[in-house]
């Protein structure tokens, strides 16, 4: 897997990389799909919305790996968060996960959508994290999202409730890309390059991925 991964010093070379790749392809007249995520990758995210070219971005879709399902503007929704940090692509098109509804259809509205765009997508990218317990998008290890045999699932934890992605979801994936900066990642990247159960480790299935780069300043493992 080491010619997966990439050293870098800092995000510039993640966010020249991947605003590239959406670019070249908008440019081409495919339809993008484009799944982000919370957390650290944030700042990465809205750096990189930055450099979009806008005069194509009509043919940009914009959703979520994951999100934790409270209430619309809570300070604790990725969405709310991405927006609140400035992420903004004139006439993207961008799909939020929470809708004002319950549990239950807030996943099914989720889901009719991103068959949809799953569908119309030319070419589907997405930028993930990694847990320091190996997680990745909302997929915990031993959670039912590892086996769901549907696009997006939901389900309960003892701290926010979940509505994820699945691994059904990230296997139609055409690329992916992991940052993972800092001390605290090194572990886990260098857990990423062992075959480890999903079920103890949910992010070694972006190793399904036919291109998967992973952004590290992690060096010991080249």
């Amino acid at each position: 897997m080491n010619d997966k991964i990439k050293q870098i010093e800092n995000i510039e070379d993640v966010v020249n990389y991947v605003s590239s790749v959406i670019n070249e392809k908008l440019q081409l007249g495919r339809n993008v799909l484009w799944f982000v995520s919370g957390g650290s990758a944030i700042s990465l995210e809205v750096a990189i919305a930055k450099r979009i070219n806008v005069f194509e971005a009509n043919k940009l879709a914009v959703t979520l790996a994951d999100e934790r399902f409270v209430k619309i503007n809570d300070p604790e929704s990725n969405w709310f968060k991405l927006i609140k940090a400035g992420f903004s692509i004139k006439d993207a098109k961008f799909i939020p996960f929470l809708k004002g509804k319950s549990f239950t259809e807030t996943t099914n509205s989720i889901k009719e959508v991103l068959e949809v765009e799953l569908n119309n997508a030319q070419y589907k990218i997405g930028i993930f994290g990694i847990g320091a317990d190996g997680h990745t998008a909302g997929i915990l290890p031993h959670s039912k999202a590892i086996n769901s045999k549907d696009i997006i699932c939901n389900y309960e934890t003892d701290l926010y409730n979940r509505i994820t992605i699945t691994p059904k979801t990230i296997s139609m994936l055409d690329e992916a890309i992991i940052s993972a900066v800092g001390e605290s990642k090194w572990k886990v990247i260098k857990d990423l390059e062992h075959s480890i159960p999903v079920n103890d480790m949910p992010a070694q299935i972006l190793k399904q991925i036919p291109l998967l780069t992973i952004f590290t300043d992690f060096k010991n493992n080249i």
